[in-house]
This record gives C-alpha cells, sequence and structure tokens, in this order.
C-alpha cells in the first residue's frame, strides 16, 4: 500500500461522513468505521514491519 492508496482512503473515510452528517444514514457511519478498521490494521502492519527493519 502506498501513500497514495492511504490518501485515498482518508478522502473516502471524509466522504461517508460527510454524507452522514447530511443525511443521518447509518450505513454511511458503517462504512466510515469499516474504512478506519482497515486503516487501523494497515497502520499497526506498517509499525510492526518497521520496527523488524530497525532491530
Amino acid at each position: 500500500m502506498t501513500l497514495f492508496q492511504v490518501n485515498e482512503w482518508l478522502d473516502e473515510y471524509n466522504y461517508y461522513m460527510l454524507l452522514y452528517e447530511m443525511f443521518g444514514d447509518q450505513t454511511y457511519l458503517k462504512e466510515g468505521e469499516e474504512i478506519m478498521r482497515s486503516m487501523e490494521k494497515y497502520v499497526g502492519r506498517m509499525l510492526i514491519l518497521e520496527k523488524f527493519k530497525h532491530a
């Protein structure tokens, strides 16, 4: 995953949160939450890889 892809994820998250704020549809909130969970997993993996690089 590249920085560009991370930026796309963040853009998508912001889009869903805006839709949720505008319309209050829980579907948008759930999509945003799923994006954040994916990002957290990705960041966790990247931190582990960085740790092993410097070990």
